[in-house]
């Protein structure tokens, strides 16, 4: 994959975990513990995604890159990273920017 090719991924990475924040999240009630990346509902999302995005990453070797063997280093780091992104879209301390005066 090219250097563009893992801008569009993080892109598509951070649109969803900014998706899950806005359609998602901030429907719900506000719950006692405010969302953070230590929140179980947001631990989970974060999981789920990487759980995801190990699939994605296989079919994007497999199909994409022509790996016949499974590439499990590509698709463990690609994965992480995808999911880090994510992180930064699905947190909402972050959502807010306080320009300083």
């Amino acid at each position: 994959m090219n250097f563009f090719s893992y801008v569009v991924l993080g892109g598509f990475s951070y649109a969803a975990g900014w998706a899950v924040r806005t359609y998602i999240l901030d429907k719900k009630p506000k719950s006692e513990q405010p969302y953070n990346l230590k929140h179980p509902t947001i631990l989970a999302y974060l999981g789920s995604f990487f759980i995801v995005m190990l699939v994605v990453s296989w079919l994007i070797g497999r199909y994409l890159l022509g790996h016949i063997a499974i590439d499990l280093p590509f698709i463990i780091v690609n994965s992480l990273v995808a999911t880090f992104v994510y992180s930064f879209g699905l947190n909402p301390e972050n959502a807010n920017y306080g320009v300083p005066d």
